[in-house]
């Protein structure tokens, strides 16, 4: 449940938007300065045809070891919006190629991700890697996951199904759909300078509707309930599909089934997953398990993305989402909060030193 925006958003929209378009044109040249391979590729999933990218090292014309993109959620193109070219540049520094896709539904693929369950998206990447051993000529070499926020409930997934996964680098990893439901909630309410009692009117409001989701209740009692409620902007029949199907995921499990390296990386100003409690339900889980050594961080002043703020405040709406954007499209590497992409760089050198490749 969201309140409504008033409607001076709407010049702020039109003011964003021409940043964006102005901060594109940067980026595309930035994009071909780089010296990276793009080769657009797709994949054929649950009937769709899922189109994206292959990231190759400059000079390299053969595929020897692959990361896998795992978007987070919403609807989320293959660069996520740019964020992950920072990514794809120090994998490649590492000979290492990246493949990302449009979700189902956005850009150039076909479906809805609204009507997947995390065991799907699962079976979405699994589709993806098959395509990396059959098609794209990577038939021995290593494949890892990388994966964000939601992403987090997919890859545990994915490493249990298959034999061929070399280790697994989640950012800001979620454990637990209603855990992180009201963490985000709250700190949202706290950054619009809610009082303690309207916070609280709030997460009563948001309790009865995930009641509802609890009760597989159908979407006509939904917009029934929030009817009543002040300043409702109702979710679309889709995402309360989407929330139905999901609502009981939880990392937890699946942690203690994992058997490759780990490494799990969280920001201190996170306004949408708990870093602390996240932190340690991955050691405490990882410790379970086979994984033969894992690694779990907390960087300081450090947001959702891994960025450099001294704010915790969610950047995914309005004005706040276009100017995060641009700190995206303009900044490259200086974004991210000091160390992130140094602990990245040594993960690799570490982990591929010690992973073995598949038979």
């Amino acid at each position: 449940m969201t309140a409504k925006r008033p409607s001076f958003m709407k010049g702020r929209w039109l003011a964003g938007l021409l940043v964006a378009l102005l901060a594109l044109g940067a980026m595309i040249v930035l994009a071909e300065e780089d010296g990276l391979q793009r080769r657009e590729v797709s994949f054929e999933h649950a009937g769709n045809t899922l189109r994206g990218v292959l990231i190759l090292p400059a000079g390299s014309d053969k595929l020897t070891s692959c990361m896998v993109f795992v978007h987070g959620s919403g609807d989320m193109p293959r660069d996520a919006y740019g964020y992950y070219e920072s990514f794809w540049r120090l994998f490649a520094r590492k000979g290492w190629c990246s493949l990302a896709w449009d979700k189902p539904g956005v850009g150039g693929s076909e479906g809805n991700w609204r009507s997947q369950a995390m065991s799907d998206r699962a079976a979405e990447v699994g589709a993806a890697i098959d395509f990396l051993r059959t098609q794209a000529g990577l038939k021995d070499g290593l494949v890892a996951l990388v994966g964000f926020s939601q992403a987090g409930w997919v890859m545990p997934k994915v490493v249990g199904r298959r034999h061929d996964i070399a280790f697994m680098i989640s950012v800001s990893g979620a454990v637990d759909w209603m855990e992180q439901s009201r963490y985000s909630g709250r700190k949202r309410m706290q950054a619009e300078g809610m009082s303690e009692q309207e916070v609280d009117a709030e997460e009563r409001a948001a309790d009865g509707i995930n009641a509802l989701i609890r009760s597989d209740a159908s979407y006509e009692a939904y917009l029934e309930h929030i009817a009543v409620l002040p300043d409702a902007e109702p979710m679309d029949a889709a995402f309360w599909g989407f929330a139905k199907r999901n609502w009981r995921s939880n990392v937890r499990a699946d942690l203690r089934k994992v058997d490759v390296p780990v490494l799990a990386l969280y920001g201190s100003h996170d306004a949408y997953v708990d870093p602390v409690a996240s932190a340690a339900t991955y050691r405490a889980e990882l410790a379970r398990s086979a994984a033969p050594f894992s690694e779990v961080r907390i960087f300081d002043h450090a947001d959702h993305g891994l960025l450099a703020t001294d704010e915790v405040k969610p950047a995914h709406q309005g004005l706040d989402a276009w100017l995060m954007l641009l700190r995206i499209w303009l900044g490259g590497d200086d974004v991210f909060a000091p160390g992130v992409l140094e602990c990245l760089a040594e993960w690799m050198d570490r982990v591929v030193a010690k992973v073995e490749r598949p038979h």
